[in-house]
């Protein structure tokens, strides 16, 4: 999975795409592996004020225009490398995507698109971020997509830091974010506190922080919990 990070995801073969018509008033567009989240997301849509969203293959959406409504972007784990038409296109969208996508919503909301929003939203919130999005009188005015793409940027380099976290050193500060102390880390890891101190140095330095305190408000910031799981749920919004 880490491998498709910053590469262009698989897309759709031509036969699987879903025919767009000028009545759509949302177009979803997305890569095979999401293709059942963005046919949920669609259904979600439709059941509000929308009607009959069209799913369509991402590598179309360099024809998208107006006719085809207002196009509403899956981004792939790991985000996409933008073509130029791509980016043309994308006027008045809005992107959905993960922290693994980061610079590819900052890319597009550059370019024009119209907000960003968090995949890992509980579902029904999701929807509901969706349907204000894309209300046609909905405007995002410049210093708040300004601020929305300072948040992305942030919570982006702050999860390329825990990712450089070893094993070990996560484990350490996953139980330092649920309230234990050296002493307790040191029985829970079977090591010495002085070497649990060490690990503790050595996470500060990497996260670029200077208190435990800090590192832990990064950790939740960021995404993640002890096991290197999402905790975006609990998160919310970027």
């Amino acid at each position: 999975m880490d491998s498709q990070r910053g590469k262009r995801a698989d897309w759709t073969s031509a036969g699987d795409v879903v025919a767009m018509t000028h009545s759509s008033t949302v177009t979803v567009y997305t890569t095979h592996s999401d293709r059942g989240f963005a046919n949920a997301i669609a259904a979600g849509i439709s059941a509000g004020a929308y009607s009959a969203p069209q799913t369509a293959d991402m590598s179309l959406l360099r024809h998208h225009t107006s006719d085809h409504g207002r196009a509403l972007v899956l981004l792939p784990l790991g985000g996409v490398d933008w073509h130029v038409k791509e980016l043309s296109a994308l006027e008045g969208s809005v992107l959905v995507g993960d922290l693994s996508s980061g610079r590819s919503m900052i890319r597009g909301l550059a370019a024009g698109a119209h907000s960003a929003l968090n995949s890992q939203l509980p579902f029904a919130s999701l929807l509901d971020e969706l349907q204000a999005a894309l209300n046609p009188n909905s405007t995002q005015p410049a210093h708040e997509k300004s601020s929305l793409v300072q948040r992305i940027r942030l919570r982006t380099e702050e999860s390329a830091r825990i990712g450089s976290l070893t094993d070990r050193e996560f484990e350490i500060v996953g139980l330092l974010y649920g309230g234990s102390n050296v002493d307790s880390i040191a029985r829970t890891a079977h090591i010495a506190p002085t070497t649990v101190r060490a690990h503790v140095r050595s996470i500060l330095q990497k996260l670029g922080v200077h208190s435990q305190l800090e590192a832990c408000a990064m950790l939740r910031r960021s995404g993640h919990d002890a096991r290197r799981h999402p905790l975006e749920l609990r998160i919310g919004r970027f």
